[in-house]
């Protein structure tokens, strides 16, 4: 066995009221005044929450700030208005809540109050940050992005374009607060979405050039997680169990991609997104059986493996999933969504300029490669 090293500096509190800690820590911090929440445009009033979490730092005679305006899919844009705001209340402590969007916005404005910079100049780059940033926590209210326990925060900027991650060991949340209570007032497509999302990261680390021992574990746990509970997560929201485990698949699949990274399947998907706006979870779900074929022979140990984690025979898993994905209404097929040919060759530089994720793969693609496999999605049903 190789030599290997993994760490995360966030604690991680997970289970039923975690979101009653959010006072606790915050009372360890004894020379801080101004709370700021990130969040997205909705989910934070609608579901009450904002109410919630607003009682909960004003016990600790705290002073709580609530920017709600993070879109899905943020951009360079989105970003730089909250950082403004940021700067125009100067916090001491941020807490971002919602999905992986707030949550990676929120990530980046601790950051960048301290570092400054440029958010355009940091997309794609690893380690931009000199110093430490703002004490971040943050609380997710959907499975899938794993934004609590990861080093990324993935930004679209139209301007070249690119959706690419700012990476950086420095920008792991101090505290993730995991409450699969949060979760249950997802609906079912943005269930189904971020759900395939959680997938993708199991699936990408475990089959990664860089995968580890510890990696593996909670990949494989967490697909299996997955392809045993989102189906009922989607039919039934309110059931708190089914909910717990999708929560605790979704860390698992962060924790593996902070280990080992993502792959191709994102890539792609982020190259699309630039182009249609498609939500992150969809596009997953639209590469994920297509990068699996191509991957071929040199993945089909561990697509065993995963195959017996969703107890189909391994010769009809790829076949299965794409079935199974489609059932909870993902597309699997190009003709499905809107395509654009033209975008096919930025696409692929888009995808090839990613040269530390391509080391990574099982199988290295050529931008060839990748023009075939997008001409096949186009032309198959």
């Amino acid at each position: 066995m190789k030599a290997w090293s993994y760490h995360i500096p966030t604690r991680i509190h997970f289970g039923q009221e975690t979101l009653e800690k959010l006072g606790e820590i915050l009372k360890g911090y004894h020379d801080i005044r101004r709370v700021l929440v990130i969040s997205g445009s909705h989910h934070l009033k609608a579901s009450g929450l904002e109410e919630k979490i607003k009682e909960i730092i004003d016990k600790t005679r705290k002073d709580p700030i609530f920017y709600a305006k993070v879109p899905p899919e943020p951009t360079v844009d989105v970003v730089e208005e909250a950082l403004s705001f940021a700067k125009s209340v100067w916090p001491h402590i941020i807490v971002g809540v919602g999905g992986g969007s707030p949550l990676d916005v929120a990530k980046v404005v601790a950051m960048m109050l301290i570092n400054g910079g440029r958010v355009s100049s940091l997309i794609g780059v690893y380690e931009p940050f000199k110093r430490d940033g703002l004490p971040y926590i943050a609380i997710p209210t959907t499975s899938g992005s794993g934004s609590e326990v990861t080093p990324y925060a993935v930004i679209i900027d139209p301007s070249v374009p690119r959706k690419a991650p700012i990476v950086s060991r420095r920008s792991f949340p101090i505290h993730a607060l995991v409450d699969p209570q949060l979760t249950l007032s997802c609906p079912p497509d943005l269930t189904a979405r971020t759900g395939v999302d959680a997938l993708s990261h199991c699936i990408e680390a475990f089959l990664s050039q860089k995968a580890l021992p510890l990696t593996d574990l909670v990949a494989r746990e967490g697909a299996r997680l997955v392809l045993h509970h989102l189906t009922e997560a989607v039919r039934d929201g309110e059931n708190g169990e089914t909910r717990e485990k999708m929560a605790l698949a979704s860390l698992m699949g962060g924790l593996a991609i902070a280990g080992a990274g993502a792959g191709l399947i994102h890539q792609l998907g982020h190259a699309l997104a630039v182009f249609n706006g498609m939500s992150h979870g969809e596009a997953m779900a639209l590469f994920m059986v297509p990068v699996l074929e191509f991957y071929g022979d040199t993945v089909q140990e561990k697509l065993k493996e995963l195959a017996y984690q969703a107890g189909v025979a391994p010769p009809e898993f790829l076949d299965w999933l794409r079935g199974w994905l489609a059932s909870m209404g993902l597309p699997t097929s190009l003709q499905e969504i809107e395509f654009d040919p033209d975008w096919k060759n930025q696409m692929v530089e888009l995808v090839m300029s990613r040269k530390s994720v391509l080391e990574a793969l099982p199988l290295t693609p050529t931008p060839q490669d990748l023009k075939e496999l997008l001409e096949r999605m186009a032309s198959s049903p």
